[in-house]
């Protein structure tokens, strides 16, 4: 008898699986050889419909538009999920069937990420000090029927009925501040907080660039870095006498105005579009898991 008929195969239903707000941009992404409408097509796809069917008919150029719209609908009724989508579900589906993590990201231990988790605080009174508000602070995840997320902080009643959603990003240094400041939002971070805002009803999200100094145990173990980047024996070795006041000064902000050290950006709620399609999207994703996690339990088994 083959050993394997003898394990006892996990019965597991994905169908209340929910997006991670963080990964919403992932779900959302097109496969490549499917691209999909947009909402703005999908717009002008009505609008040449309506007026097809009140004039009998459109010029030669529109009816060509009119079809070609016609065809990428049809198309993108088969939806091929993203190879990024894939790979964010079965990173899922490792973490509900076995409780297991990616170990090659989750083992990187940058300092900058570090920062980010570590200053939520610091960086929460630096929000308040600059806005005049006394915001409240949500650890536990929340949750809707598609999606799921982390807030740093909102304003309301409670959670779920919040009138205002930020979510707060700690630079690390101060020409990275003033990057986000010219450059914008990063991708994914508008559909975060656009997530955020679906669950929680608020009516606007913010992101909240902020720069506050690092703590000094990350200080200390850059001061140790810089030392071996140098090629010095220790951090009190002459060399780094001369090199290492530039990179602590440049690790501490409290010497600047507070209103120069948050940078804010607002967020819309999803449009009724955006939200149908990442639902859709949702959906989909439950079907997929459903169907490979049936796939694999029969991997190797005859």
């Amino acid at each position: 008898m083959n050993i394997f008929k003898k394990i006892k195969i996990m019965t597991i239903n994905f169908d209340d699986f929910k997006v991670r707000c963080s990964k919403i941009s992932t779900a959302l992404a097109n496969s490549r050889s499917n691209p999909v409408l947009t909402e703005k097509q999908e717009g002008r796809l009505k609008e040449l419909r309506d007026k097809e069917q009140k004039n009998g008919g459109l010029p030669p150029g529109q009816a060509v538009e009119l079809t070609e719209l016609e065809i990428k609908e049809e198309n993108g009724k088969k939806i091929i999920l993203s190879d990024g989508y894939i790979d964010y579900l079965l990173a899922e589906y490792a973490w509900i069937t076995e409780g297991m993590i990616a170990v090659n990201k989750e083992s990187l231990d940058l300092l900058e990420i570090r920062k980010g988790k570590e200053g939520e605080t610091a960086a929460s009174k630096l929000l308040e000090a600059v806005d005049g508000i006394v915001y409240k602070v949500h650890k536990t995840r929340i949750y809707n029927d598609y999606i799921s997320g982390e807030i740093d902080l909102y304003l309301g009643e409670h959670v779920y009925a919040a009138i205002n959603v930020t979510d707060i990003k700690n630079a690390f240094d101060y020409p990275t501040f003033l990057k986000k400041i010219e450059n914008g939002l990063e991708n994914g971070q508008k559909e975060q907080v656009q997530g955020y805002c679906d669950i929680t009803t608020s009516s606007i999200g913010w992101i909240a660039n902020t720069l506050i100094s690092c703590p000094d145990h990350i200080i200390e173990e850059m001061r140790w870095k810089v030392t071996k980047k140098i090629g010095a024996t220790t951090p009190e070795s002459p060399e780094m006498l001369i090199e290492w006041p530039k990179w602590e000064k440049s690790m501490r902000f409290d010497h600047m105005p507070v209103h120069k050290r948050v940078h804010k950006i607002k967020i819309e709620p999803f449009s009724e579009f955006e939200r149908q399609k990442l639902y859709d999207r949702v959906k989909i994703g439950r079907d997929w898991l459903n169907e490979f996690h049936e796939k694999y339990k029969r991997l190797n088994i005859n």
